[in-house]
């Protein structure tokens, strides 16, 4: 059965498919990333501020994805430059000798508007997706934008003509490696709906941990904004940039994605958990210079310090007094499979107030959906914690200004 899907997805893949964009490194600038079956051609994305007119074009680099058992694929980048702030752009990509994919409509940061909408979850599965649409089901890993073509009121397809920036933190697919890939490859066509619209920027969770799982996040994401450093990693498909950690700045917040596996086992000779902290603390120092323009300071990554199912205290450990320290306003999680957000938290203790918050607001948000369902809460609530639910959803962030953000959990179950 896989082997017949896998054929037919690599057909799919031949002309650019599993399409998902990030931020660039500039504000000018978005980076679009997509996969095909074949070298043969060049990877060109080819853009403009009309549908009938993409007059302007950049070529990218393709690199070989040979880890997959029985079959070798390509990753594709290319840079849409020149951009204005605010503008919306249509694009395609492929090449002109082979043909190009389906245009895509994106807006490059939306500008001089109240709030900006910032959609986050973790652990979302290629199989029961729940928070796409209505028509994702945990018996089919398929959940394109064919089987949501009837149920765009609600769920995350909702969300993709008013969202600024969509955030996962970490568990992708259930596994990308699964099935010889044939699973990551049903994740990047589900989510292609959302994240060929909406930049879709992410952080590393231990669904990734394995070589071979490794390998295929830091290629399937090698698009996003890395200043690592170090600025590379070497994974099992050979060198590429380092997302392991990494920083951007988008709509009054100052974001930091890291991934805790390096607490658990997940590291290289040259990128540490060592290595990330004296990166962060560098990075957190420079981000409180620019609080004037980026007033908030958000952090993500997968593991929650804060949980009252199963924090990792490990991480906590490491990285508490540093958040205190600094400011970090609030850290943004998945790994437990439900949802919670903390009062602000120091030590176990808190006052239970958001108003002047005095430390760093702690939220799980890992109930994207995914074959392993929910996290059941068997403690009691803890003093710290202000909400749970153990229901499928996503969040909703509304950033209006300096002083306030407005948080929604949009539950889909």
């Amino acid at each position: 059965m896989y082997r017949l899907l896998i054929g037919l997805i690599l057909c799919g893949m031949a002309l650019g498919g599993q399409v998902h964009v990030a931020f660039g490194k500039s504000d000018d600038t978005l980076v679009v990333q997509w996969a095909s079956n074949t070298n043969n051609a060049a990877s060109q994305v080819r853009y403009g501020t009309s549908r009938s007119s993409l007059t302007m074009q950049n070529t990218g680099d393709v690199r070989e994805f040979k880890v997959d058992k029985g079959r070798t694929w390509y990753t594709r980048t290319a840079n849409m430059t020149g951009l204005a702030l605010g503008q919306t752009y249509y694009y395609q990509v492929g090449d002109s000798s082979s043909g190009f994919s389906d245009i895509f409509e994106i807006v490059n940061r939306r500008q001089n508007r109240q709030p900006f909408r910032h959609i986050l979850y973790g652990d979302m599965g290629s199989s029961a997706a729940f928070t796409i649409c209505k028509g994702c089901t945990e018996f089919s890993e398929t959940c394109t934008a064919a089987t949501c073509a009837s149920n765009t009121t609600v769920g995350l397809v909702s969300e993709v003509n008013d969202a600024d920036m969509i955030l996962h933190c970490g568990d992708f697919a259930y596994d990308m490696a699964d099935n010889d890939g044939a699973t990551g490859d049903h994740f990047f066509e589900n989510i292609e709906q959302l994240a060929a619209r909406v930049p879709y920027m992410v952080s590393h969770g231990n669904h990734e941990d394995s070589a071979k799982n490794l390998a295929h996040y830091i290629e399937s994401f090698r698009s996003q904004p890395t200043n690592a450093v170090p600025p590379t990693i070497e994974t099992d498909n050979g060198v590429a940039p380092n997302t392991m950690y990494f920083s951007w700045d988008f709509g009054l917040v100052h974001w930091i994605s890291f991934s805790s596996e390096l607490w658990h086992g997940v590291h290289t000779s040259t990128v540490t958990k060592e290595t990330f902290l004296k990166w962060l603390v560098a990075d957190l120092e420079k981000a409180n210079q620019n609080r004037e323009k980026f007033p908030w300071i958000l952090i993500n990554d997968h593991r929650p310090l804060y949980s009252s199912t199963a924090p990792d205290r490990d991480v906590r450990d490491a990285l508490e007094n540093i958040f205190f320290e600094y400011g970090v306003d609030i850290s943004i999680n998945g790994h437990q499979h439900n949802y919670e957000r903390s009062w602000p938290t120091y030590k176990d203790k808190t006052d239970q107030s958001n108003m002047n918050p005095k430390a760093t607001i702690y939220v799980v948000t890992g109930a994207a959906g995914s074959k392993e369902m929910h996290t059941p809460f068997l403690e009691p609530q803890p003093s710290w914690s202000a909400f749970r639910s153990n229901t499928f959803g996503y969040t909703r962030m509304l950033v209006y200004n300096a002083s306030h953000i407005h948080w929604q959990q949009v539950q889909t179950d």
